[in-house]
């Protein structure tokens, strides 16, 4: 056997692949067959483990489920925002977020199919769903609106603008349009939404 420079990996390096690769499964099986039908059996074979180490690491499905939306969300909102919303101007920040969460749905289809199945079931008889997907939405909410309050602070945007419904509806804008994406992506292209979307978000909040 020839030699190899590859130090074996340790224990905490095999637990965080583990996980990762759990967390990858579960994703493929939430947007494959929604939440209600996917077991903790189906993930464990869909990443090549026992079900008793899915077990092991999340406890139940209700704990993967949550991990999954953390994943998810803590990419979007740290890895990929990052400081690309951190721009002096406020117009210039929403510009950037309305560009990079329309761009992980290129970038992340798979992740971001997961996480929309798993927002369709939340209007349905799934409480514990509900949860996860209320906490997601009012991280994203809390984002925009601090940009939005500095462009009204800097005189970028109107006096009387109401932040948190504003928040509220670019939210809803964005999500809306990546669900019809993600049905029918031929004829809903994120690419030549962009433009526009940014024009009218930031019009409505000129002053």
């Amino acid at each position: 056997m020839p030699p190899t420079d590859r130090a074996p990996k340790t224990q905490e390096q095999r637990r965080e692949e583990s996980e990762r690769e759990v967390l990858k499964a579960a994703m493929v099986c939430f947007a494959r067959h929604g939440y209600v039908k996917t077991t903790m059996n189906s993930v464990a074979k869909e990443a090549g483990y026992t079900a008793g180490l899915v077990s092991h690491k999340f406890g139940s499905k209700e704990g993967l489920l949550q991990a999954v939306v953390d994943r998810i969300s803590h990419r979007f909102l740290h890895d990929q925002l990052g400081t690309a919303i951190e721009r002096e101007s406020a117009a210039e920040s929403i510009s950037n977020y309305i560009s990079i969460y329309l761009r992980e749905v290129s970038l992340r289809e798979g992740p971001m199919r997961a996480l929309y199945v798993i927002m369709g079931e939340a209007l349905g008889a799934v409480p514990e769903i509900r949860k996860s997907i209320a906490d997601l939405n009012e991280a994203a909410r809390e984002r925009l609106k601090s940009m939005i309050l500095k462009g009204v602070e800097r005189g970028e945007f109107r006096a009387d603008v109401d932040a948190d419904a504003a928040a509220a509806l670019i939210i809803g804008a964005l999500r809306g349009l990546v669900m019809q994406h993600l049905v029918d992506p031929r004829r809903v292209s994120l690419s030549r939404m962009q433009q526009t979307m940014q024009a009218t978000v930031l019009g409505s909040l000129a002053a």
